[in-house]
């Protein structure tokens, strides 16, 4: 997990709904191996839409954590 090298860190705190699926979508077309996604989200329903989204696209949530009132997750193919 640690040999992860984050490619780019989107702050979709202020978006909702397919937003961030969206713009998260896009960059994980970009990945490659050994890299992943740091998204800060700003509610758990987005948290748990995205989460849903992963698993239909078959791309992994390697790391999720909480800081304050916002959700973290690190996202890899």
């Amino acid at each position: 997990m640690s040999s992860l090298k984050i490619y780019k860190e989107l702050d979709l705190t202020s978006s909702s709904c397919a937003g961030p699926i969206g713009e998260l979508s896009s960059v994980i077309d970009e990945l490659r191996e050994g890299e992943a996604v740091k998204v800060i989200l700003g509610d758990e329903a987005t948290k748990k839409d995205i989460t849903l989204w992963a698993k239909k696209r078959g791309v992994k949530i390697v790391q999720e954590s909480q800081e304050g009132n916002k959700y973290i997750l690190l996202v890899s193919k």
